[in-house]
């Protein structure tokens, strides 16, 4: 009789708290295609905000492999302080791919797996990953831009020059005007 009180009690508990799956981190695939103008990018990105990047990050092994080393999934806090284009929450998840151990600077992996954002404040082009709550950067480089000195940096080859020495308030306005 024990046993089967038991067994309905389980069986009752188990309908009555649905087990949702998480995200499997190591598996997800951030789209590293890039976008052909400043307009494509603008467009085609779920949430343009600015906001500033945790320097702690988790690890999550992807189970590739390279001859340099291990690719992984990285994920960091992102505190969003104003968002530009579409709806943010606070606080976000941001994940990238890199490689460990972290190749030299000069390497070119580095275009393909840029691996955690240092910590900073960045004016940053976000794409939401399918299946999750996570968002990853538009276009990998092209979507991240570090804010220094009150004025965003588009990084050398990699970033559109037209976002490049603005203040908040001059990106915003050019975004703005290229989403209407």
């Amino acid at each position: 009789m024990f046993y089967q009180l038991l067994l309905c009690l389980s069986l009752l508990c188990s309908f009555s708290f649905p087990v949702h799956a998480q995200t499997d981190i190591g598996r997800v695939q951030v789209d590293p295609s890039p976008f052909s103008s400043l307009a494509e990018l603008v467009k085609k990105c779920d949430l343009i905000v600015i906001g500033r990047v945790d320097s702690t990050h988790r690890a999550y092994p992807t189970g590739r492999t390279l001859p340099q080393g291990k690719i992984v999934n990285y994920t960091q806090r992102l505190q969003v302080k104003k968002a530009v284009k579409g709806t943010a929450s606070r606080l976000l998840t941001v994940v990238s791919t890199g490689v460990e151990p972290l190749p030299d600077a000069s390497s070119p992996l580095n275009l393909q797996y840029p691996g955690p954002l240092a910590e900073g404040n960045y004016l940053l082009f976000l794409r939401k990953v399918s299946g999750s709550k996570m968002y990853s950067t538009a276009g990998l480089w092209q979507g991240i831009y570090p804010i220094y000195q009150g004025k965003t940096i588009a990084l050398s080859n990699l970033g559109f020059t037209e976002l490049n020495q603005l203040s908040q308030e001059e990106a915003i306005r050019k975004i703005t005007a290229i989403s209407r």
